[in-house]
Formats: C-alpha cells, sequence, structure tokens
C-alpha cells in the first residue's frame, strides 16, 4: 500500500491498494485515533465521489475510507480482468486485508451493496450500511447478453466514449435522482469523465457484460452481523419494495426517504451521515460493552 496526497481534494489523504488486478485508489475522510473505520463503495458505473457528500460531514466521527472499484474513477486495471460479483468481492476483500483494515464496517450504494455483502462472508467486517442496495430480484436486462462477445464490446466501447456526458446526464435525471434542482452541478463531469479513454470505455463494456444481480443468491440469507438498509422512497432504478424484502432476508432494518430516489448519499447527505453514525455508533457502544463484561 502506498501514500500520497489528493490533488483533486486539496488537505485529503489517499491510498492505493495493490491486488493482482490492478491499483485501487481509495479517498480518506477523517484520522484513524482511536475511530471506527467505514468502507465505502459506489455503484456499478459511478465513482468514490458519490460517497463525498456523505464523508465530508463524518470526518470528525470515523475514518472513512471511499474505494474505487477497479476500472473506475482512478482506479487502474489490469487488461483482462473479469467483474463478476464473486471476483469483485474478493478483490476488495484482499485489498483491505493487504492494506491491515480489519473489523470495518462496510457502506455501499448500490452494486456497491451487494459487493459489501459478499466481502462480508470473507472478512470480519462490523456491520453493512446498504444504501439503494442492489437485491437478486434486481432484473438484468437481456440486452447486456450481447457485450459477452468480444466483438460487441469493442463495437460499443467508441459509442460509450462518443455519447458518454448525454448518457450520464440522462441517467441522472430520469433514472438516479429524483429531483433534477438536487443534481450537483459537477455531476455530468465526475461521472462521465473517466469513460473518455479509449480502455476505461472498453473496460465499462466488460463490467456491464459481468454484471448479474442474481449472483447475490449465493448470500440470500441472514447476515450475522448488524444490517441497515436505506433508499428512497421514489427509487426508479431498484423498487423499495425490493430493498425492503432484501432488508428483511438479511435481518436488518429498513428505511425509506420521502422524495429521494437512487442517489441518496449524494440526495440526501445530511440523512445519509445522520443515519450512518447512528449505525457505526450503535455497533461501537456494544463492542464497548461486550469489552467491558
Amino acid at each position: 500500500m502506498t501514500q500520497e496526497s489528493m490533488v483533486s481534494v486539496p488537505g485529503q489523504e489517499a491510498l492505493w491498494f495493490d491486488t493482482p488486478d490492478g491499483r485501487m485508489a481509495v479517498e480518506v475522510h477523517g484520522s484513524g485515533a482511536g475511530h471506527p473505520v467505514v468502507v465505502c463503495l459506489h455503484g456499478l458505473s459511478a465513482n468514490r465521489t458519490m460517497w463525498r457528500p456523505t464523508a465530508e460531514r463524518l470526518g470528525g466521527h470515523m475514518r472513512l475510507l471511499l474505494v474505487d472499484l477497479l476500472g473506475r474513477g482512478d482506479s487502474d486495471p489490469a487488461p483482462g480482468v473479469a467483474f463478476d460479483l464473486a471476483t469483485e468481492a474478493d478483490r476488495v476483500a484482499t485489498a483491505l486485508a493487504g492494506a491491515g483494515v480489519s473489523g470495518s464496517i462496510l457502506a455501499g450504494h448500490s452494486h456497491g451493496a451487494a459487493i459489501a455483502v459478499a466481502i462480508a462472508e470473507r472478512t470480519s467486517a462490523r456491520g453493512l450500511f446498504l444504501v439503494n442496495p442492489v437485491t437478486p430480484d434486481v432484473r438484468r436486462p437481456p440486452a447486456l447478453a450481447a457485450l459477452r462477445v468480444p466483438a460487441v464490446r469493442r463495437g460499443l466501447a467508441p459509442l460509450l466514449r462518443l455519447f458518454r456526458r448525454p448518457l450520464t446526464r440522462y441517467m441522472l435525471e430520469r433514472r438516479v435522482f429524483a429531483d433534477r434542482t438536487l443534481i450537483p452541478t459537477d455531476a455530468v463531469q465526475r461521472f462521465a469523465e473517466p469513460w473518455r479513454d479509449p480502455a476505461r470505455a472498453l473496460g465499462l463494456t466488460r463490467i456491464l457484460a459481468d454484471w448479474d444481480p442474481e449472483h447475490l443468491l449465493r448470500w440470500a440469507r441472514p447476515a450475522d452481523r448488524p444490517v441497515l438498509v436505506l433508499t428512497g422512497a421514489a427509487d426508479r432504478r431498484i423498487a423499495p419494495e425490493q430493498a425492503r424484502t432484501w432488508a428483511e432476508v438479511l435481518g436488518g432494518s429498513f428505511r425509506a426517504l420521502p422524495g429521494r430516489a437512487h442517489a441518496v448519499p449524494e440526495e440526501a447527505p445530511d440523512e445519509t451521515a445522520a443515519d450512518l453514525l447512528d449505525f457505526v455508533s450503535a455497533i461501537h457502544d456494544s463492542r464497548s460493552e461486550g469489552d467491558r463484561g
């Protein structure tokens, strides 16, 4: 693991976790002096900046590691790596272990929530904070099957690169945010520009080809640690009832925020931060009581 200053976020710390499949960029908020550690994982084609508004409100209470999954944000994958759920979970778990991060709380948004559930089985994670979570009931678009053909991926990648900004704007306005006025002015830039690179655009087609929510069925059983599922009552990508059912399967609690959709960490950072702080504090207090007992 190496450490450098984060140029894009003045005053923030940046870590790079080296894995056999590539180098993962991690943005750090808060100090580590006796504070709980929360690992934040983003959605399928997003990046760590989705969690930044929430993390900026919590740096005084915990140490938050905002991870760029391989092939997204500033994380550079090796050629030909896979992006199925088990592989992504193993990759992150290995990176965390190699960096000496253990006993953390996993916070995942959308696909990142699925990865968090899978990682929890492999690590000593103390809790799962799942926001707008992908569930086994989410339907994979049949058209994505075509992306398993390398020639199709090669043909689609230049189009994704060319139309990255209008496609991102469409998704943010029609599928991610409930209220257009809540979309940050820099959101299109943050989420579209990583796909300007031809290799990244080709990588995105492989990410989409490997994504399959049904892989979560392997972990569709009650978790042996605290779970909170937080979603937007107006989520158009993952129905709130699906999120509620997933919370029940995992044996966790559930909360839906009125008027919010699929970008809760950015749409409602105050509420997300408050819920995460309460969740982390309850786990920390419970552990302290156990140590005293």
